[in-house]
């Protein structure tokens, strides 16, 4: 008999047809959610697929029998912000979770909101993710580019501005994202490439100070010869 416990346990497997027979079985239970709000879509989802080409057709024949029996792809689990601003699609689980980009591919292009996931793609530095997402016209903000910065999200963070985010965006607290990497030690190497891809280094931070003057107080070499970099004086 077909129940809620065991249709879970067949898409926690990939299992297409047993997925597809147990609601067949019980219609009744196709609107039903788990106890984080989840549909079967968001489940599916969420299931670690990464490097298992096998799991990724599986979750996709999962996703279009759901669709086709009229589950929601735009539909949230659950939701944070003020005005329910950013939400918990299965788009979202399947980048943020599943890591499984067949199954976001599927999902946008059958049209679903490519929203709310672009920062889930940086946190787990998936720039394949990330180029997805922005084809499929995800909104860029500089703000997730700061965050992923400020996470060391470094291959996230530089693919975002490849994408349009600005360099020297500042944050709340007036900091560039040159001044955050500085604050924490980054790599040179990831300064160097964050100063190629746009950063400018003459720009102060609340207290005045700029990240070539910054740059050129350190004791370590390699970050005072990035100061060079910067056609501006240090101020």
């Amino acid at each position: 008999m077909a129940s809620k416990t065991s249709i879970t346990e067949r898409v926690k497997a990939f299992d297409v047809a047993g997925v597809a027979a147990g609601l067949d079985a019980r219609p009744d239970l196709l609107d039903v959610r788990d106890e984080r709000g989840r549909t079967w879509l968001h489940l599916v989802a969420a299931q670690p697929a990464e490097g298992d080409p096998g799991k990724k057709a599986a979750s996709v024949a999962i996703a279009r029998d759901l669709l086709s029996r009229g589950l929601d792809m735009n539909d949230a689990a659950f939701t944070e912000g003020e005005n329910d601003e950013w939400r918990a699609t299965p788009l979202w689980f399947a980048v943020s979770r599943g890591r499984n980009l067949a199954l976001a591919r599927f999902l946008l292009e059958q049209g679903c909101d490519p929203d709310h996931s672009l920062f889930a793609a940086a946190w787990n530095n998936d720039v394949e993710a990330i180029r997805l997402l922005c084809a499929h016209k995800a909104p860029v903000r500089d703000e997730m580019f700061l965050e992923a910065v400020g996470w060391s999200r470094f291959d996230g963070a530089e693919e975002m501005l490849r994408q349009g985010c600005d360099p020297n965006a500042l944050g709340k607290d007036g900091r560039t994202a040159l001044h955050m990497m500085l604050g924490k030690d980054s790599p040179p190497e990831r300064l160097a490439a964050m100063i190629a891809l746009g950063a400018r280094g003459d720009i102060p931070d609340a207290n005045g100070k700029t990240a070539a003057a910054i740059l050129s107080r350190k004791r370590d070499p390699a970050y005072r010869a990035l100061a060079a970099l910067f056609p501006a004086s240090p101020g």
